[in-house]
C-alpha cells in the first residue's frame, strides 16, 4: 500500500479501537509519530534514496527511543501503544491491525551482517497483539489473531488464534524492614 493509505489505517484504528481523535494522534502520540516517520523512510529507501532514511529513523530513535529499521515491512493499521524501548529489525515483517506496547523487541538471534543459516527476523501476522517487553527472535511465524503476553521470550513460531503467556502462581513477599538489634 501507499504511504498515505498505511497512515490513515494507523490513524483509523487509533480512532475507532483506541478512541484517540486523529488531531490528538498527530499533536502528541509518540506511536503515530514514529510509524509516520518509518512509512516515509521505508518510502524513500525503496525508491533508492541514500542516507536521508537513517537520518529521520534516527531522529525518532533520539525524540522516544523506538527504533524502527527502515528496511523493515510494516503494514498499515498497526498501533504502537507507549513506544519506549521498542525494536524492530531490518528483515521483521509485521502485517495489519497489529498492536505493539512498549518494550517489544522483533529481531534477530545473532549480530552481524551476515545472516548465519538458520537466523532471520520474525513474521507477525494480522491482528496479533505483542504485550510490553515481548521479545520475538528469529526467523519465526506468530500466526494471525495471536497474542503474546508481556515479558515472553518467543523463539518458535506459534500458529493462528494462540496465546502465549508466563505462567507463575508463586510469589515470594520479603519485609523491606530489617530487623535492627541494639
Amino acid at each position: 500500500m501507499g504511504v498515505i493509505k498505511d497512515i490513515k489505517l494507523d490513524l483509523f484504528r487509533l480512532r475507532t479501537e483506541f478512541e484517540v481523535s486523529n488531531l490528538m494522534a498527530l499533536l502528541a502520540n509518540r506511536g503515530i509519530h514514529a510509524l509516520i516517520n518509518y512509512r516515509f523512510s521505508h518510502y524513500l529507501f525503496i525508491k533508492g534514496i541514500p542516507i536521508l532514511p537513517l537520518l529521520l529513523t534516527r531522529i525518532i530513535q533520539i525524540l522516544y527511543a523506538i527504533d524502527i529499521d527502515y528496511k523493515a515491512d510494516l503494514e498499515g493499521g498497526i498501533v504502537i501503544i507507549h513506544g519506549v524501548g521498542i525494536v524492530i529489525g531490518q528483515g521483521a515483517i509485521v502485517k495489519s491491525n497489529t498492536t505493539i506496547y512498549h518494550g517489544v523487541t522483533l529481531g534477530r538471534k545473532k549480530q552481524g551482517a551476515i545472516i548465519a543459516p538458520g537466523d532471520g527476523f520474525p513474521i507477525i501476522q494480522c491482528n496479533c497483539v505483542l504485550g510490553a517487553g515481548a521479545k520475538i527472535i528469529g526467523p519465526i511465524k506468530i500466526g494471525q489473531n495471536s497474542i503474546v503476553g508481556p515479558n515472553c521470550v518467543v523463539m518458535d513460531s506459534i500458529p493462528a488464534n494462540t496465546l502465549i503467556k508466563i505462567q507463575t502462581s508463586v510469589f515470594e513477599m520479603r519485609s523491606l524492614q530489617a530487623k535492627i538489634i541494639y
